[in-house]
């Protein structure tokens, strides 16, 4: 409480960055605080209506500074603003009645809706089985094909050469050369089942023995 010439200012701090602050002056001077536009003075003898001395005022200055002075009013919290009067007055309802326009119309019984709508067919529709047809096998014949076997051609032995005998002594040579030439022919040619190279070597054989026989004949005989 302060005394009877001294009071509690609460300096705004703002400016400088100090915040509110509560500074004890004597009421001949208030150090100039009277001149700050946004302090809170109470009144006092030198300032007696005091400085922001609001209802506000008064809540900042016991928030952040000191007590009210003895004598003083307290402050309303929180501030009430005047209510605002209408005429006539407002009914509120609960829940709020929805007016919509157009109005809507309800339906007894109410009506289905179906979503998609259903399709009717008069007649119905018949739906007819697709039919399968089968796919058709066609097996290729098989060709047998036999190998030819060509048979080799029988080779007919050569005749003998014919061996002229000269007169004299010598025929009876010639004779036998030529008896042993038909004798290898027909040993040849008798035999049926001998293969085809056999009969040509005996051929052969045949007519080398008919050279040798004709060679001995032609040579000299000695007196």
């Amino acid at each position: 409480m302060a005394a009877p010439n001294m009071v509690i200012i609460c300096h705004d701090g703002a400016q400088t960055g100090t915040g509110w602050g509560a500074i004890r002056l004597n009421v001949n001077g208030l150090a100039g605080h009277d001149g700050h536009p946004t302090d809170i003075i109470p009144p006092n003898t030198s300032v007696p209506g005091g400085l922001n001395w609001t209802n506000a005022g008064k809540i900042t200055y016991i928030a952040n500074c000191a007590p009210l002075p003895p004598g003083e009013e307290p402050p309303v919290y929180p501030p009430v603003d005047p209510p605002v009067v209408v005429d006539p007055p407002v009914v509120v309802v609960d829940p709020p009645v929805v007016v919509v326009d157009p109005p809507v119309v309800v339906v007894d019984p109410p009506v289905v809706v179906v979503d998609p709508p259903a399709v009717v067919v008069d007649p119905p529709a018949v739906v007819e089985t697709p039919v399968v047809e089968s796919a058709v096998v066609v097996q290729t014949p098989v060709t047998t094909v036999t190998p030819t076997v060509q048979t080799p051609a029988a080779q007919t032995p050569a005749a003998p050469a014919t061996v002229q005998t000269p007169a004299g002594t010598g025929a009876s040579a010639v004779s036998q050369g030529t008896n042993q030439g038909f004798n290898a022919q027909t040993a040849v040619g008798g035999a049926e089942s001998a293969p085809t190279w056999l009969a040509g070597l005996g051929v052969m054989l045949g007519a080398s023995a008919l050279v040798a026989v004709r060679r001995r004949s032609l040579e000299p005989k000695a007196d």
